[in-house]
């Protein structure tokens, strides 16, 4: 939904959060570029175990 931000591990086939930032196991991704917005929306609503939230701050 939102390969520049998200990539699949082959390893488990969790996804993984391009260029996140990882604390207390959470991982955020502060982006200034709402351009993407959409993209990690839709990836939020499509993710099966609801996992991926977005903010817009």
């Amino acid at each position: 939904m939102a390969p520049q931000q998200f990539q699949m591990s082959k390893k488990d086939g969790k996804t993984v959060l391009l260029q996140g930032q990882e604390k207390k196991g959470f991982f955020t991704l502060k982006s200034n570029d709402y351009s993407i917005l959409e993209a990690c929306e839709n990836a939020s609503k499509a993710c099966p175990v609801n996992i991926i939230s977005v903010k817009n701050n």
